[in-house]
């Protein structure tokens, strides 16, 4: 067995601690709020977590072959109709694919620019290589991107700002609001749905219900037009200390998340049904779990990028595995990470399946040497993926 050199092992963990997959105290505001101000104005802010903070514990990637992405867009007008004997338009992707992720920034020296990669609140990358910036509330988090144009997601607000008090789950004045944005940004639900002393988090979204992870419950269904909920999978208690259901996706009637601590070794995933909560299969990759585990749209497959350690460098690759019976359908290198000033310089930022048989990954790298804190809209490219 290769023995993983303590710095990349200690990076990896680190990652993991600094961002709870889950929001539930003020903390999580006020970092949002500062990487805000940093998106607007592209320089630091002292006060966030050093290092790397990412989503769902992101550790990023940095892999050769740097290309940007197409430059920031406006959303596409609606096609124009089809001139006779042209060739039809390409279909949408059955899935959109965000730019997930919070990213990390560090001052190497004193005296020298910060340098690191962020990302923003709500940036879809599209089928033509445009990213749109969409518009959200301050606050906004944890997006989920449905097919009809809509997203979902949680507004945190601190209601007693200036106000010391102790942080935690059971901090007073912190509003968690269920949100959803209309294609055209127009807010058309908003709603609380904090428990006081509850963590809690969004696992995804479909068109009718928003799936809610819940600490002391579990995994439950929010009906969007009523706020009614449903325990469809009950898990009374942490697991390692941490929330249920990480790094979930919920499609086609399942949900897949990461379990059991991290582990440089062994990347392991359950599948449920949401029916019943009965478990459809468990999976298992040889290496560390990373960022943009995405169920195809039948549920039939899931990719699951993972890292494994090569000497102080991480290899990074995305396998697809079937849900049901756990076989490896596609397994594709995708890079190498190296540690840049305690940051390991860039990463998975999203996944979405164009059909049931291909998958589109984001990644984005900063340049050697980084000179400046980058967007990741910046950096932005797409390894795409099929099973045969």
């Amino acid at each position: 067995m290769d023995v993983v050199p303590e710095d990349v092992a200690e990076l990896v963990h680190r990652a993991a601690r600094a961002t709870a997959p889950y929001p539930a105290d003020l903390a999580t505001v006020r970092g949002r709020a500062r990487a805000r101000r940093r998106r607007r104005t592209a320089t630091a802010v002292a006060g966030l977590v050093v290092l790397v903070a990412l989503t769902g514990g992101t550790v990023p990637l940095l892999v050769g072959d740097h290309r940007p992405a197409a430059p920031l867009a406006a959303p596409s007008p609606s096609p124009s109709p089809t001139v006779p004997g042209s060739p039809p338009p390409t279909p949408a992707p059955a899935q959109r694919l965000l730019l997930s992720g919070d990213g990390g920034t560090v001052r190497p020296h004193r005296a020298g620019p910060e340098i690191g990669l962020i990302g923003g609140a709500a940036d879809e990358l599209r089928s033509d290589g445009s990213v749109v910036r969409h518009r959200v509330p301050a606050g906004w988090q944890e997006t989920v991107a449905l097919p009809d144009g809509r997203l979902v997601g949680l507004k945190l607000t601190d209601l007693m700002p200036g106000v010391r008090r102790t942080d935690g789950p059971d901090v007073a004045g912190l509003s968690i609001k269920l949100t959803v944005l209309s294609a055209d940004g127009r807010v058309e639900v908003s709603r609380e749905i904090r428990v006081r002393g509850q963590a809690l988090g969004l696992a995804g979204a479909d068109a009718r219900y928003a799936y809610l992870v819940r600490d002391g419950v579990g995994l439950v269904s929010h009906e969007l037009t009523t706020g009614r909920e449903k325990t469809l999978i009950r898990v009374p208690t942490k697991v390692d200390g941490e929330l249920p259901f990480r790094e979930a996706d919920v499609t086609a009637g399942r949900v897949v998340s990461v379990t059991g601590p991290a582990d440089m070794t062994r990347c392991q995933l359950d599948v449920r049904r949401l029916a019943g909560g009965s478990r459809l299969s468990r999976l298992t990759v040889a290496g560390d779990c990373a960022p943009s585990v995405r169920l195809s749209p039948d549920g039939s497959l899931v990719a699951v990028p993972y890292r494994r350690p090569n000497g102080r460098n991480l290899d990074y690759r995305l396998a697809i595995l079937d849900t049901a019976t756990g076989q490896l359908r596609a397994d594709q290198p995708l890079g190498t990470a190296s540690p840049t000033y305690g940051l390991t310089g860039g990463g998975t930022w999203g996944a979405a399946w164009v059909d049931d048989t291909t998958v589109r990954v984001v990644w984005a790298q900063l340049p050697d040497p980084p000179r400046k804190v980058y967007r990741v809209a910046e950096l932005a490219r797409v390894v795409t993926v099929s099973v045969q």
